[in-house]
């Protein structure tokens, strides 16, 4: 949360946007409560908290809708000191730590969202949630890229050739090494990927892990390095 300014202006728009972030976030966190762990889970990089329930979800969203149709009402009316007010309340919140650790809703982002996590109507019932960004995807090619490039310095020395990757273990790498990087522990791994669609069984999936480790852990920390 940015520190209030003296313009009582920027103060009011800065509100409204963040707002409207809220809004935003709260109808993702709406699509997500039809989700099962699993998958809510890994929908998102969430830090870590508590998963909120139902009636959380939807008194936020009933709070910020009114709380946005005030600050709109006191603005057409020149009232800017009740968005001053709100910035201030909100910086002290943020600044004295009113929030008991773990007890929040995370801001859910368009940008963030893991879109085959969720199920196929999810996906198409909503034009505002986008695909996997390519910035996703760029950051697993980086990190496999430099995995690979140290793999290849290191082979003469002491690690062994990496074994091949065949086309359908990559949908396993890849999630394994989104998930280490988001501090999913490996023993983890095995049971949270097969719940995933179009991914092997547990016991599969947990050989392919085996299989490429060095592989994984390699690329999952040479991302996080970043």
């Amino acid at each position: 949360m940015a520190k209030p300014s003296d313009n009582p202006q920027v103060n009011a728009e800065r509100v409204r946007k963040l707002l409207s972030r809220w809004q935003l976030s709260l109808e993702l966190h709406t699509r997500y409560l039809s989700l099962d762990d699993a998958h809510y889970w890994h929908v998102q990089p969430w830090p870590p908290h508590e998963r909120p329930a139902a009636w959380i979800v939807r008194l936020a969203r009933q709070k910020v809708a009114e709380l946005s149709r005030t600050l709109a009402e006191r603005n057409a009316t020149g009232d800017v000191a009740f968005a001053v007010g709100l910035e201030q309340m909100l910086f002290l919140a943020n600044l004295v730590g009113l929030q008991p650790a773990g007890r929040h809703l995370p801001l859910a982002d368009p940008q963030n969202e893991q879109s085959e996590i969720l199920p196929a109507a999810g996906r198409a019932a909503s034009d505002t949630v986008r695909v996997r960004t390519a910035r996703t995807r760029a950051r697993v090619v980086r990190s496999q890229s430099s995995a690979a490039r140290s793999a290849g310095t290191s082979t003469s020395a002491s690690r062994p050739a990496l074994p091949p990757v065949p086309a359908g273990a990559r949908p396993v790498i890849e999630d394994a090494i989104r998930l280490l990087q988001w501090g999913r522990k490996w023993h983890e791994l095995g049971e949270l990927i097969a719940k995933l669609p179009q991914r092997p069984s547990v016991g599969d999936t947990r050989r392919l892990l085996r299989t490429h480790r060095a592989r994984i852990e390699a690329a999952a920390s040479a991302g996080s390095n970043q």
